[in-house]
């Protein structure tokens, strides 16, 4: 037997190859199997079909929760003010501007003093007073504020109740505190400091109460400025030093120091009042207007009654002449000429001209018959009485302007503001307090007493005190005058205050109808450009719930029985009200309100003044020509070819 000779291969090369179709057995089983060979590559990493899924929803979960979380708060802004005007003040901090031979030492360096004020204490606020006045005014129909001002902006005559709070202030008093804290003779000379001594006002706060529905007054609540100022936005309250706008103390010190800006603050000028029988008035000067005016009617109807007296003694003449055949004596054409005139110049002047002699009358030079008839002024009557005419002057006379100092001011200042946000039948109270620039508000040149006032940046006086109570007045009234039992209807007379005049109508209303619509009026704008509306809405917003019967009691210590009716009415459908039927059964109140509006009906109509038709205003420069004054020449002159001047 023949023994092999071995190769190892050859030997065992069916193991080997078994070997080999096993490994790629298994990377087959591993690359096909255990991992799939279809993958993505997403976001810096590879995914399978199932893991990209579940990755995306995972994203997708997460996005969704930050847009509904709260956005995270942004970072607070931090002032550069400071940083800024660093700049300005080292803008060659970087250059060397050493010479290149050597210097001696300096023998002392230069120390920074730190100064330290006091703080000046604000006088208080005195004379408060508050006037109300109810007129047509013309109202903006757009927003008021720099770029849109109240003389350009489109308005309509409208009602306005308008509440004017008015106070007195020692101007010279804060002068001297504000030069002693900053630049007196107590302060270092190296203090001194001019344009802090100088003070600037801040701001003028209005808070008012209102008498709630218990009896009690509410809380004091800030009033804003009106709706016609334009820098109403320039003029809100800051008080601490980090809400400053950019610029900080010295832009606002600036801006509030400029004239025009202190006349508005201090003495804001009104609403254009429309109404023929109303004017605006500080309250003081208000209440003498009142009274002047009144004075001057009686004096008119004191006139009227003589000249009717006079007339109709010459008609008796007349007629006792023309009875018994004589011929009535006459006056000569100049003495009937001198008579006219006379009575004119009564008329105008109240000058009345000695009996049976011509009238000697006093020249009045242009300047003085131009400034009595200014602008629609009555012309002064001095020789009588005290005129409305006496109240414009001693208007113009508290006016602040663009060249008034405070520091050669002997009489108090007199400022005011208004509330333009009062509802009718609603009763207020007021108080009113003046705030001035701090100058060295943000700073550390307080003294240590004083460091507390360091961020803020408005020195209040004291709050002014109360005020008398304001009680603004309906505009729309309703009143039950008669009943008719069987239809169970009642006639109820609707009033309605428009346009500075009163207007009723009779509505018959039924059980579960409201009070009063929106009516159509017949009259239009008349000949006489009197404005009358076209629709008054005499809504009342209350509905008649129901007629019931009532037997009481009344009198004073001898009572007797009385049968009547009342009206249930609710407005909202709760709370249910109830008023007597027939005048004679109202309480006094409401019979009181009844007859001053129908009084106020009679009252002749007059048309609406136009825009600029102005008593008063601001003198900020030479008049143009063409304005007022042209009537006052004419009048002159027809007054020289009369020969009563």
């Amino acid at each position: 037997m023949i023994k092999k000779g071995g190769n190892f291969f050859e030997e065992h090369i069916e193991k080997i190859v078994l070997a080999i179709v096993g490994l790629v057995c298994l990377w087959l089983l591993i690359t096909r199997v255990l991992i799939s060979p279809n993958y993505v590559k997403y976001d810096n990493s590879k995914y399978g079909c199932g893991d990209i899924d579940v990755y995306i929803s995972k994203q997708v979960q997460e996005l969704e929760d930050k847009l509904n979380r709260k956005p995270d708060p942004p970072q607070p802004y931090k002032q550069r003010y400071d940083d800024f005007a660093a700049l300005f003040d080292s803008a060659i901090s970087g250059i060397d501007v050493s010479l290149n031979w050597p210097l001696p030492p300096p023998v002392s360096s230069e120390v920074r003093v730190k100064r330290a004020y006091r703080i000046p204490q604000v006088p208080d606020v005195n004379g408060v007073s508050v006037g109300h006045i109810r007129a047509v005014a013309y109202v903006p129909t757009e927003k008021i504020d720099e770029e849109n001002a109240y003389d350009e902006a489109e308005t309509e005559p409208n009602d306005l109740d308008l509440v004017t709070v008015e106070a007195k202030f020692d101007v010279a008093e804060l002068v001297d505190d504000f030069y002693e804290s900053f630049a007196g003779e107590d302060i270092a000379e190296e203090w001194r400091d001019p344009c802090l001594a100088k003070p600037v006002f801040a701001a003028v706060q209005l808070q008012r109460q209102e008498l709630l529905a218990d009896g009690r007054w509410s809380d004091w609540k800030i009033v804003p400025r009106t709706k016609i100022e334009a820098r109403r936005r320039m003029f809100e309250v800051i008080e601490e030093v980090e809400k400053l706008p950019p610029g900080g103390m010295k832009v606002r010190l600036l801006q509030f120091d400029d004239p025009e800006v202190r006349m508005e603050l201090l003495q804001p000028e009104a609403y254009r009042i429309a109404s023929a029988r109303e004017e605006w008035f500080p309250p003081s000067l208000h209440k003498e207007f009142i009274k002047n005016r009144e004075k001057e009617k009686t004096e008119e109807k004191r006139k009227a009654l003589a000249v009717a007296k006079k007339e109709k003694e010459k008609g008796r003449q007349e007629a006792r002449a023309e009875r018994s055949g004589r011929t009535p004596k006459t006056k000569t054409s100049t003495g009937g000429q001198a008579e006219s005139g006379a009575a004119e110049m009564e008329k105008l002047y109240g000058i009345t001209a000695p009996a049976k002699e011509k009238p000697t009358i006093k020249r009045k030079s242009r300047r003085n018959v131009k400034r009595g008839r200014e602008n629609g002024r009555p012309l002064k009557n001095k020789g009588v009485l005290e005129t409305t005419g006496d109240v414009y002057d001693k208007f113009e006379k508290i006016l602040i302007t663009e060249k008034t100092d405070f520091a050669k001011m002997h009489e108090p200042l007199v400022f005011w503001a208004y509330d333009d946000t009062v509802e009718p039948e609603k009763s207020y109270r007021y108080r009113i307090r003046l705030g001035v620039f701090n100058p060295i508000a943000g700073t550390e040149q307080f003294s240590e007493q004083y460091k507390h006032f360091k961020s803020k940046v408005i020195l209040w006086s004291k709050f002014s005190g109360i005020t008398e109570t304001v009680k603004i007045p309906g505009m729309l009234y309703f009143f039950p005058r008669e009943i008719q039992e069987a239809a169970k209807m009642v006639t109820v007379q609707v009033s309605r205050y428009v346009l500075d005049y009163w207007y009723s109508k009779d509505f018959y209303v039924k059980q579960g109808e409201v009070i009063g619509k929106v009516v159509e009026t017949e009259i239009g704008q008349t000949e006489e450009e009197i404005t009358v509306p076209k629709t008054i809405d005499y809504s009342t917003g209350a509905v008649l719930v129901d007629i019931i019967s009532v037997n009481d009691w009344s009198g004073g210590k001898n009572l007797r029985p009385r049968y009547y009716f009342d009206m249930l009415y609710s407005f909202e459908g709760t709370n249910i009200k109830h008023t007597p039927i027939k005048q004679k059964y109202w309480t006094k109140e409401l019979q009181a309100k009844f007859n001053e509006i129908k009084k106020a009906e009679k009252v002749s109509k007059e048309p609406l003044r136009d825009w600029n038709n102005r008593p008063v205003q601001r003198k900020r420069g030479p008049t143009k020509p063409g304005g007022d004054g042209a009537g006052d020449m004419e009048e002159y002159l027809r007054l020289i070819e009369e020969g009563l001047l």
